[in-house]
């Protein structure tokens, strides 16, 4: 008894500080977007699940006040009908943003992150953005119902468009994950949006958009 006792009171430990590790990244990235002037998050999805109204936020992001708070700012991604509405931030390797927000704190939320090889300017034939799929919800869970068209990515030079033409199931050390180090000779950009896959530590769920010029 005195044994089930303690594993029921170390999950109930583990539950609380996983809950709180919600609410702290919540939290967290709801103040930012407030700070920043994001006042309107991605719409959640319709219950006909067709896109709602989009309002373009990319004059009244503040990239200068971003950049403060971690230099290592490119962005802001935007998938509308989600909620999915991050800052985009790249680091010098693809690790630090799995457990760190953007802000640098300690938390299995994680970041929305540029793969560190990727050129920031997205001018690579292949780019990928990695996010986690949270059981709460955020960061990248809404993915995996989201059957949208187009998602966004805001920088300080205006705002992208890309347009989905794939949606798939693959390993985690697929052929899609391999570095293309050379812009693409047509011109041609794609965004990969990747995120994990419950239950299944070798699986990712990932998203392709063509820019849309």
């Amino acid at each position: 008894m005195a044994v089930c006792l303690g594993i029921f009171l170390w999950a109930g430990d583990e539950i609380n500080t996983q809950l709180q590790e919600y609410q702290a990244a919540r939290s967290e990235y709801a103040e930012l977007r407030e700070q920043i002037g994001v006042h309107r998050p991605a719409a959640p999805p319709s219950e006909n699940g067709g896109d709602t109204e989009r309002t373009d936020e990319a004059e009244s992001i503040d990239f200068d006040v971003l950049r403060t708070l971690n230099p290592g700012t490119i962005g802001w991604i935007d998938v509308p009908d989600t909620g999915i509405s991050y800052p985009l931030i790249q680091g010098s390797d693809n690790n630090r943003y799995l457990h760190h927000t953007f802000l640098g704190v300690r938390n299995n939320s994680g970041a929305i992150f540029l793969d560190y090889r990727n050129a920031p300017d997205f001018t690579d034939a292949l780019t990928i953005v990695y996010g986690h799929n949270m059981l709460d919800g955020s960061m990248f869970a809404p993915l995996h119902g989201w059957s949208g068209d187009r998602f966004m990515i805001h920088t300080p030079d205006g705002t992208m468009e890309f347009e989905v033409f794939d949606r798939q199931v693959v390993r985690a050390d697929d052929e899609l994950f391999q570095f293309r180090d050379t812009p693409s000779d047509s011109g041609a950009r794609v965004v990969m949006l990747s995120t994990c896959v419950t239950g299944q530590q070798s699986i990712r769920y990932v998203i392709q958009g063509r820019h849309i010029p």
